[in-house]
């Protein structure tokens, strides 16, 4: 549902394979993944909740650098980019060797060019 574009279908999916299977090795993916089709569906408030469900209750989860850039996409998608920045900011402090990490310095640094411009 995910790859075909089905966005509700691909959450119910995740949220339930989550709730079947709360402590398997893929429930933090499943909650990551909840988080990418909320970003991919332009409902950027709920990817950003999705996000941080996952940083709250997936601590040592692989996916936490991606969540925290992607987290902070969404949060500059909704204007919020003080907020985005300390996403982007807490990546590239705790990730700086990922792509994650060098993405998240890249957004950083467009961020503080537009705001040198304004």
């Amino acid at each position: 549902d995910y790859y075909a574009g089905q966005w509700s279908l691909a959450i119910q999916g995740f949220d339930s394979y989550i709730k079947t299977f709360p402590k398997s090795d893929l429930a933090d993916d499943a909650q990551y993944y909840i988080g990418e089709t909320n970003y991919s569906a332009g409902k950027f408030k709920e990817a950003v909740g999705a996000y941080d469900a996952l940083i709250a209750n997936y601590a040592s989860s692989n996916t936490l650098p991606d969540a925290y850039y992607k987290r902070g996409l969404a949060l500059n998608s909704l204007g919020q980019v003080a907020q985005a920045k300390a996403s982007f900011e807490h990546c590239v402090k705790n990730y700086p060797e990922t792509d994650a990490g060098r993405l998240a310095r890249q957004a950083l640094d467009r961020i503080n060019r537009i705001g040198r411009q304004e």
